[in-house]
């Protein structure tokens, strides 16, 4: 039982630190951006990750019985969402945000950070972004389509 004790705290631990560095990008963003108090932005945030954790916890059992959202429990359904559309949209993004925003040379400047040299060029850099947000954006549009009216795109 020590063993099994001392497993599950590491695990409550690990769980914690990564709940705090999640919430720490939203406090940050609000903080700096929106003029909020740390306190403030905590407060709420760390409410709403634990209020959706919870629902999250419940769909898989526990007592309370929330089992479809959707045609989906809860926790499915977030996973769903968050792989199908978050993370893609998130990568679309990132990549458009490069190439229209902050700058493909500060882009390469970074990548450089602690290389002794780069073989990756400006035009490369370019293409692999633009090719990037373009496959994402057409996985989405797939998932999209597959949803609302039965067509897949690719299988």
């Amino acid at each position: 039982t020590l063993w099994g004790t001392l497993f599950f705290f590491l695990l409550f631990m690990a769980a914690l630190t990564s709940a705090i560095s999640i919430l720490e990008v939203v406090t940050a963003y609000f903080i700096d951006q929106k003029g909020w108090t740390r306190k403030k932005a905590t407060i709420r945030f760390g409410l709403v990750i634990t209020i959706v954790g919870a629902f999250c916890s419940f769909s898989l059992g526990g007592g309370i019985n929330i089992t479809e959202f959707l045609g989906m429990s809860f926790f499915d359904f977030m996973d769903y969402l968050s792989s199908k559309y978050m993370l893609p949209i998130g990568g679309m993004l990132t990549a458009i945000f490069v190439l229209k925003k902050w700058g493909v040379d500060h882009f390469i400047e970074e990548l450089k950070t602690g290389m002794d040299k780069s073989i990756i060029s400006k035009e490369i850099i370019i293409v692999l972004l633009g090719i990037a947000a373009t496959v994402v954006g057409f996985i989405i549009i797939n998932e999209v389509l597959d949803i609302a009216f039965g067509i897949k795109l690719i299988q």
